[in-house]
């Protein structure tokens, strides 16, 4: 997928787009209004059609149809961001129905167009590349401060004098020295997984940042690692990937991405809390 936020981004890049509409004639419009663009196109007819293809991947944008044969409003939206969570999706509503629409951007469209819009390109390509736009920016602004969370492990280190590690602690990793407690806090995190997955899909609230929290606490009562945690993480993305369809895959992988780094981020709190500046750290189980 073309770098759309870096300065060499080119913006005649072609972008491919997936246009999910039962009407060819309303099909035929939105190609005819893109052509001489750096957006090409390809078109399908029902829900159906459009998980198939976007299992195939190879996109980088949806533009869907709220009324289809086979699925009538958001059911459709939510579907397809099961399907493929990495891909903006811009959804088209009936004439004047704006509620409809910003109901879709609650869900998790990047936007929408009426469907008296779409005989005007320029507002087309507009709604197109900017929902690629703020989608990318979204997503790198949210690893971001994660990144940053995460890091707070590293600068604690430097703060105290001690590197919050295994071998400052002189310990063994977490799946060696304690087993049992390695499993519990794995199927912890892959429920905490599992949550993360359903909250992005059905919109759902669960309260995964307070879960991730006493998860930390146990961890760093026990003085777990960065390694540990890495470890934890791996386990459970194994455990929850198998057996399951290359979308959800998909989707616990992404998730997942997010949850570790938001973790990482909770227990470089909770050392700076209770073990930056201690002069004496004893060891697990010492």
């Amino acid at each position: 997928m073309p770098d759309h936020l870096t300065p060499n981004y080119d913006p005649s890049t072609p972008l491919r787009l997936l246009i999910v509409e039962d009407s060819p004639a309303d099909q035929r419009l939105i190609e005819e209004m893109l052509i001489g663009s750096s957006i090409t196109t390809e078109a399908v007819a029902s829900l159906a059609e459009a998980e198939a293809r976007l299992s195939r991947g190879n996109l980088e944008l949806v533009l869907l149809d709220l009324g289809l044969p086979d699925s009538q409003g958001l059911d459709g939206l939510i579907r397809l961001l099961a399907e493929a969570p990495g891909i903006p999706i811009v959804v088209m509503t009936g004439l004047r129905d704006d509620e409809l629409g910003f109901e879709a951007l609650r869900v998790g469209a990047e936007d929408f167009l009426q469907k008296d819009w779409i005989a005007d390109a320029a507002l087309i390509k507009r709604s197109l590349r900017f929902a690629l736009e703020r989608h990318r920016l979204r997503l790198r602004v949210q690893i971001a401060e994660r990144e940053q969370e995460a890091m707070a492990l590293e600068r604690i280190g430097g703060v105290a004098k001690v590197r919050i590690s295994a071998s400052a602690f002189g310990l063994k990793p977490l799946r060696d020295s304690d087993p049992t407690l390695f499993t519990e806090i794995r199927d912890t995190y892959g429920q905490i997984l599992r949550a993360a997955a359903e909250r992005q899909v059905y919109q759902v609230q669960h309260p995964i940042s307070d879960q991730l929290r006493k998860l930390a606490d146990q961890l760093g009562f026990v003085r777990a690692s960065p390694r540990d945690l890495i470890d934890i993480h791996s386990a459970a993305l194994e455990i929850e990937t198998h057996s399951v369809g290359p979308a959800h895959e998909r989707l616990i992988i992404n998730e997942g991405r997010i949850t570790i780094l938001e973790l990482m981020g909770y227990l470089a709190s909770y050392y700076r809390r209770y073990y930056v500046g201690s002069m004496g750290i004893q060891a697990r189980g010492a």
